[in-house]
């Protein structure tokens, strides 16, 4: 550590002790690790997650480094991530798709209805398409297992059936990513004779194509890989399971473009956002996934098919079961039938108008140019704004406001409020519409009322309840330091509460409410 932060804490004019401590937890110990995300949060004024989930499990995960603040309230928020959309759509997709609304540029991603004038295609049109690029893929599939089996030492006629195995008509399934022991690439194989019957269906035939690579220190990740191939190898999966070596971007194009589904079940809430999937609909080929990252925002119900629901369980044997059971029964009563249900002339008109609300639904919202736009108007302007307010007249307010700070944090140990009613009582069960007036002593020490905010909490005691924040104001004389305030908090639904009043900082400078992480609860 002081060999690469040695020269950044002399910039700051703070010793390297002090540097330990802000990457440590609240109640610093020097027998604590150091924690880079701890030190991030804490010298960092914005923060968020990568799609709403991550920002949730973070605010769950990071409570401890602001100590006292609710977990709704922890300062840190999310911007889904999305891809660049020209990048990983198939050229034939976007020449079909400009063919029925004009050429489609960047700026015409992040908006709805130009895709919508695009999705107007032919049904034909558009299978002819989709099935032209499918069949590339199995071509290329086979190239690979073919350089595979000649550096393996195959049998000529194990070389030779490359050229004809997997089906260009068969329902395509993809699963392509790093294997981590926690993206569960083993799913699948929880029931061998179940997935040996979906697959080995003579009318309506199923067959996958998993590729991936595991860090080089991942053993967990390198077993699932093993697993998969030799579960590729068993008679019953012959041509229906197969591995593809070699990832990298020209594989996982390949795969993007041509597979019909594609397949993801991380456990639940360990995806941060994922983007595979979102890179996939660009080309036409549907999400099959487990309601995680940003699957959980986009799916609606008809734009692909959710594994399992949205619920979290502790026990990794019960959701892997619950899952892998959940995927078994859409793909043999949903996706299978769906994809078969062609009409005389073989096109699946119903899983076309899937892909159809996949592209409106998914395109304009999951790509970078939303996602610029995003971090622009939430995070960048505003801190460009506030570095330049801080940096006027020599930072002049820079000055003024570590000052306070420091005034602050010394003059914090005597602040506290007690004496707290709500309507007069300490009554918990309130009715929608209530105006409920509340009232508290509070004693500030050093401080003076501007200094601080006020405020009363309401929060619904049933898991996930709502809260609400209102801030009071003084009322009457101070009386040996103390000072009463009041209010009034109007009730938005009806149940039992929660209900405190609290103390925290407040200036005009700060950047969020709990920049100090100092917070009064009354007593």
């Amino acid at each position: 550590m002081e060999k690469y932060f040695g020269s950044y804490v002399a910039e700051c004019q703070i010793g390297f002790q002090d540097l330990l401590k802000l990457g440590r937890p609240w109640e610093y110990n020097e027998d604590e690790p150091f924690s880079m995300t701890i030190l991030a949060l804490r010298i960092s004024r914005q923060a968020n997650g990568v799609s709403a989930i991550h920002g949730k499990v973070s605010r769950g995960m990071w409570q401890s480094v602001w100590p006292g603040v609710p977990k709704a309230e922890i300062p840190i928020r999310h911007v889904t991530n999305g891809i660049h959309t020209f990048t990983w759509m198939a050229p034939e997709i976007r020449a079909l798709l400009e063919k029925a609304g004009g050429v489609m540029t960047e700026e015409d991603l992040a908006k709805a209805e130009e895709w919508k004038k695009r999705v107007a295609f032919k049904d034909k049109e558009y299978w002819t398409t989709h099935q032209k690029m499918k069949l590339r893929l199995l071509q290329f599939v086979r190239a690979n297992v073919r350089t595979q089996r000649l550096r393996n030492g195959a049998r000529p006629a194990e070389i030779r059936e490359t050229d004809q195995m997997l089906d260009p008509k068969a329902l395509t399934i993809g699963f392509a990513r790093r294997f981590a022991t926690y993206k569960r690439a083993a799913l699948l194989f929880r029931d061998l004779d179940k997935l040996a019957q979906i697959v080995n269906d003579p009318a309506r035939p199923v067959q996958f194509l998993f590729a991936g690579k595991s860090h080089p220190a991942d053993e967990g990740g390198k077993k699932l890989i093993q697993q998969i191939v030799q579960i590729s190898q068993l008679p019953q999966f012959k041509d229906r399971i197969v591995f593809v070596e070699n990832y990298d971007f020209n594989v996982a194009r390949h795969l993007y473009h041509g597979c019909d589904v594609w397949l993801n079940n991380p456990t639940r809430p360990l995806e941060a956002s994922g983007t595979s999937g979102e890179k996939v609909i660009t080309s036409g080929c549907l999400n099959f996934s487990v309601r995680d990252g940003w699957w959980d925002e986009a799916f609606d119900g008809t734009n692909g098919w959710a594994i399992g629901d949205d619920t979290f369980r502790l026990e990794p044997e019960v959701q892997d079961e619950f899952d892998s059971f959940s995927i078994y029964e859409i793909l043999k009563h949903e996706i299978v039938p769906l994809y078969y249900d062609q009409d005389g002339d073989g096109v699946p008109k119903r899983w076309i108008e899937r892909v159809r609300r996949s592209l409106l639904t998914i395109g304009p919202v999951y790509n970078t140019s939303r996602m610029v736009a995003d971090y622009a108007g939430e995070f960048y302007r505003r801190a460009a704004e506030k570095g330049r307010m801080f940096a006027e007249s020599g930072w002049k307010k820079s000055k003024e406001l570590a000052v306070w700070k420091d005034k602050v944090r010394l003059a914090w140990g005597k602040v506290r409020a007690n004496a707290v009613t709500w309507n007069g009582s300490i009554r918990t069960t309130m009715n929608v519409g209530d105006t409920v007036p509340v009232t508290a002593n509070v004693f500030l020490g050093d401080l003076q009322a501007e200094e601080v905010a006020v405020e009363a909490y309401l929060k619904a005691v049933e898991p996930g309840g709502t809260s609400k924040v209102v801030r009071l104001e003084p009322q009457g004389e101070v009386k040996d330091g103390w000072q009463g305030y009041g209010g009034r908090v109007s009730v938005e639904d009806s149940g039992n509460f929660k209900f405190n009043v609290r103390i925290r900082p407040s200036h005009p400078s700060l950047t969020q409410a709990h920049e100090l992480r100092l917070i009064a609860w009354a007593e």
